[in-house]
């Protein structure tokens, strides 16, 4: 029986568990337009290519190439993070 808990700040998904622990949540991998599990992201040109004002950060982490399920018909470029859910003691 489960005795630690923890919610999804970003998707609202309970995990459970027997250990107090920190879980990430999957649902970063999960394309916000039509749900389907996107792929890493690898540009097509070398990190340092890329920058404005003198700054040389990649944002982009996943995409998502199913363009029927888009309502613009183009790629979606995900920038979000993994989230950490920590597992507290249930009451």
């Amino acid at each position: 029986m489960a005795a630690f808990s923890g919610k999804c700040s970003r998707c609202k998904r309970e995990y459970y568990s027997k250990h107090a622990d920190v879980v990430v949540c999957s649902c970063w991998e999960r394309c916000p337009e039509c749900g389907q599990e996107m792929e890493p992201y690898t540009p097509d040109l070398a990190a340092n290519t890329y920058g404005k004002d003198g700054k040389r950060d990649l944002l982009i982490l996943r995409i998502c190439n199913n363009v029927a399920g888009h309502s613009d018909h183009s790629p979606f470029f995900s920038t979000l993070q993994p989230v950490q859910v920590e597992l507290e003691k249930l009451t």
